[in-house]
């Protein structure tokens, strides 16, 4: 590990895998340990994403291991801007800095702001957004996956698993279920194939088989990973290449490819990878949000506004890719990204089967109602299936619904 600072309060260690390892020493060791402990699991619990996330901590050595927030920032922010930066800590997630000053603040690229770092004497308040009362993060998820073949075919070419994972290993998980995300956490993914009756259904079958490989590979238990957005784009260009190797060996299945949507669900983060046009959405508060934008002509033309929803579901060439997993895709850019996990949050995990048959309204009708009537993942599962096969049904209808309880 190569030694990023080396001083009288603590020694800090930047590993090969991007996590940051902070060793306590001097006066008040064991009290300064236990207090930045204390405050990053309230500014995780509270929502705050840039701030290093706890990833492990050991009392014994006083020891903890968090993500990386990049690199020092003292010479490329002004102290003027370094101070907004507290205010707003303090404003919007009651955290009170000791240290306010440019000396701890970096820069982090994939995420494209500054962050702050180094809360051993910070001070934690009441939360202003009233999100938790608690200072730990407490995360249980209800989960049902359902799939069914469309009326146009035969054979299923839709894919979907469920796993954690437990040194380097997957392991199953049911397609329905209830577990807390507080110690490991959960992929859940979904894959449509294309490519012929024989070729799609393989590609499918092999996303998410191998997303089960290369993921626990890389990225060990599904809770001590130092940039687990860049893990998950390594692992998903990782399932275009093998995906592809295995078409141009067998002339059966030359061009056949996939689309691939997952969600890495732990503590209070999801962390999510994709390509092609299968989607991600979450539900809070009555909105329904779209996560994942499709990678197609079609769908870059409505993320910029030049055509709304209807259009673009009416549109000829809306099915036509500009990515996707093997498919004779040249090169391929995954959207990786991350989002915050609230209670009450749903998430719907689909293949473009249930967007066949479901507008956006259609869908936030679904878990509008389970809300006010207090409904199951299964129930609401059923729903989804049913409307969605009954309105559309031509292709394989394939998803997870998943609540944050």
């Amino acid at each position: 590990m190569k030694i990023a600072k080396d001083g009288i309060r603590s020694i800090v260690k930047v590993g090969y895998d991007g996590r940051v390892h902070k060793t306590f020493r001097g006066t008040g060791k064991e009290e300064r340990f236990a207090n930045e402990v204390r405050v990053l699991n309230a500014l995780e619990a509270r929502g705050c994403d840039y701030v290093p996330r706890l990833l492990n901590q050991d009392p014994e050595t006083l020891t903890i291991v968090t993500t990386n927030c990049g690199a020092p920032a003292e010479n490329s922010i002004s102290e003027g801007r370094a101070a907004e930066l507290f205010a707003e800590l303090e404003a919007d997630y009651g955290v009170v800095h000791d240290d306010p000053f440019p000396r701890n603040i970096t820069y982090s690229a994939r995420m494209g702001r500054f962050c702050i770092i180094d809360f051993e004497l910070a001070e934690v308040k009441e939360d202003p957004q009233h999100q938790c009362d608690e200072t730990e993060p407490h995360r249980v998820l209800t989960w049902a996956g359902l799939t069914r073949s469309g009326r146009r075919k035969a054979e299923n070419q839709d894919a979907l698993s469920v796993f954690s994972s437990e040194k380097g290993w997957a392991n199953d998980v049911e397609l329905s279920g209830t577990q807390s995300i507080d110690d490991n956490g959960l992929i859940f993914a979904v894959s449509d194939g294309m490519g012929g009756p024989a070729g799609g259904a393989v590609a499918s079958s092999l996303v998410v088989r191998e997303l089960r490989r290369f993921l626990p590979a890389m990225m060990g238990d599904f809770h001590g990973a130092g940039d687990p957005e860049g893990l998950l784009e390594k692992a998903v260009s990782s399932l275009h290449d093998y995906v592809t190797k295995t078409g141009e060996r067998k002339p059966e299945l030359k061009g056949m490819g996939a689309t691939v949507v997952c969600g890495l669900f732990y503590r209070t983060k999801v962390f999510f990878g994709h390509v092609g046009d299968s989607r991600f959405y979450r539900f809070r508060k009555g909105e329904i949000e779209q996560l994942t934008h499709d990678h197609s002509h079609i769908g870059s033309l409505f993320r910029s506004g030049k055509m709304n929803e209807r259009e673009m579901r009416m549109h000829p060439r809306k099915n036509i890719l500009s990515q996707a997993i093997g498919g004779g895709c040249q090169i391929v850019r995954p959207q990786v990204d991350s989002a915050d996990l609230r209670h009450g949050d749903w998430f719907l995990i689909c293949s473009d089967g249930v967007i066949d048959g479901l507008w956006n309204k259609n869908i936030a009708s679904c878990f509008a109602e389970a809300d006010e009537k207090n409904q199951s993942v299964e129930e609401v599962a059923e729903r989804i299936l049913e409307w969605a096969y009954r309105e559309s049904g031509m292709d394989d209808t394939t998803f997870f619904v998943v609540k944050v309880e």
